[in-house]
């Protein structure tokens, strides 16, 4: 057995139909033969990117080499520059699309759902793609490089450098077809292949493989940090749903920086932000030190310190309640599943329940009332030792501590900017209106619900 099929074979799993992704360049065809010689249960799935006029070529040569082994394979057309003009992303990104749809794609067109989908990527590979995420900004992860596995995609030949996939083409007597544009210097990864990868093997000769050595090491570090992460943000999450991310910001703060990113990342994550970048981490994180109130958004994501917690949600923007009330009315509150009845004589209704009843001095009130969440400039007269004071709105809410989410979603009896009612169901609060123990123009305000429902 030669070497090469002797390493790819410590790095399959075994008795699974594998998928080669098959371009006809020299690391597929050489993954392709020697898979082949291990007999394994082997299909075969070839992508044309349309972008070289030399693609038809490349396609027919991989059907010719698949029928010479007897190896099922199914072609697929990828419309590339069209795609990556209408998203406004790079050809290498419009392919790596395309590659990855129609190799999941070859599995139901094979009718093997547990196949394993193998890819050339080898040393050099990996190399290249470490140098490019240092170049860009990476954390520990993007140093890692490419991992060997990453589900059913499998990468049999990341241990193998180019210059012994040739060898063992050349062993086997092989021809392959070379893709012109990798001699292009136009592609800042053909910069980093063909001119400083050479320059520091000038520095080691064994640059590929220590660098490949060094990401195994990195890998290990990032997922035991990986792990760590995922128990300190258990530990610090204590509220948590699809939308909504609740973290405590006291018990995060105890944990290292590194981690406290990685927890920050978790949460971002599971609410739905794609594409995380360090600037993302670090403006989250920037809220830790922060008063409360404190709030920053990242594309669709809204994220506020709120005294010891930080929450992190989806900014969605749904219509505010807003209900214009006569005197006397009787109103369905959908949000409270109750009835909001306002009277000048007292509450005497049978089977209900009665959830609460406030008395006002109508005559006090100015024009129309409404029932409302919050608004900018409101107010509410509050009474102290010292007698009756008016407080805003925003500030009240902060002596009293509500989450913001909450002070959002409170209902307000108003009038005009002045608030006669916070229907907190924790702490109802209303307004003093009134120096006299009663009053001349009594309202009464009830909210209740048929007993019934």
């Amino acid at each position: 057995m030669h070497s090469l099929e002797k390493s790819i074979s410590q790095n399959i799993p075994q008795n699974a139909p594998i998928i080669v992704a098959l371009s006809g360049g020299a690391d597929s065809v050489a993954l392709l033969l020697a898979l082949h010689s291990l007999h394994i249960n082997l299909y075969a799935a070839h992508i044309n990117h349309n972008l070289r006029s030399a693609a038809i070529s490349d396609q027919n040569f991989c059907i010719e080499l698949c029928k010479r082994l007897d190896i099922p394979i199914k072609v697929y057309s990828a419309p590339v520059k069209q795609y990556a003009k209408s998203e406004g992303i790079s050809i290498e990104e419009a392919g790596r699309f395309f590659r990855y749809r129609y190799l999941r794609q070859a599995m139901e067109d094979f009718a093997i759902p547990t196949a394993q989908i193998a890819t050339g990527h080898h040393q050099n590979d990996n190399a290249e793609t470490i140098l490019l995420n240092l170049a860009r900004g990476t954390g520990l992860k993007g140093l890692c490089g490419i991992p060997p596995n990453n589900g059913n995609i499998i990468r049999p030949l990341i241990n193998i450098t180019r210059a012994e996939i040739e060898k063992y083409l050349s062993y086997k007597n092989q021809p392959y077809v070379t893709d012109a544009t990798n001699a292009q210097n136009v592609f800042t990864r053909n910069r980093i292949r063909n001119q400083i990868l050479p320059e520091l093997a000038k520095i080691n000769p064994r640059i590929v493989q220590n660098m490949s050595k060094n990401a195994a090491l990195l890998r290990d570090e990032e997922n035991f940090m990986a792990a760590e992460a995922a128990k300190i943000y258990e530990s610090v999450s204590v509220a948590s749903c699809q939308s909504q991310i609740v973290l405590d910001t006291i018990e995060l703060e105890k944990a290292h920086p590194a981690i406290q990113r990685r927890v920050i990342y978790i949460a971002l994550q599971n609410v739905g932000l794609v594409n995380i970048t360090s600037t993302h981490l670090h403006t989250v994180l920037q809220l830790l030190p922060s008063k409360s109130g404190k709030r920053v958004c990242i594309q669709n994501i809204v994220a506020q310190k709120q005294y010891s917690a930080i929450t992190i949600q989806q900014n969605a923007h749904e219509k505010a309640p807003h209900y214009s009330l006569a005197v006397p009315s009787c109103t369905f509150l959908p949000e409270l599943n109750a009835n909001i009845e306002l009277s000048f004589v007292s509450f005497d209704k049978k089977n209900v329940i009665l959830h609460c009843t406030k008395l006002f001095e109508y005559d006090m009130v100015v024009g129309s009332l409404t029932l409302r969440t919050r608004q900018a400039g409101d107010s509410i007269v509050l009474k102290s030792a010292q007698g009756n004071f008016t407080k805003k709105l925003q500030n009240y809410f902060t002596d009293q501590k509500l989450p913001q989410q909450k002070r959002d979603s409170i209902l307000l009896l108003a009038n005009g900017s002045n608030i006669l009612w916070v229907m907190d169901d924790k702490n109802p609060t209303s307004a003093i209106f009134s120096h006299r123990q009663k009053y001349s123009n009594p309202l009464w305000v009830t909210i209740w619900s048929d007993a019934n429902d």
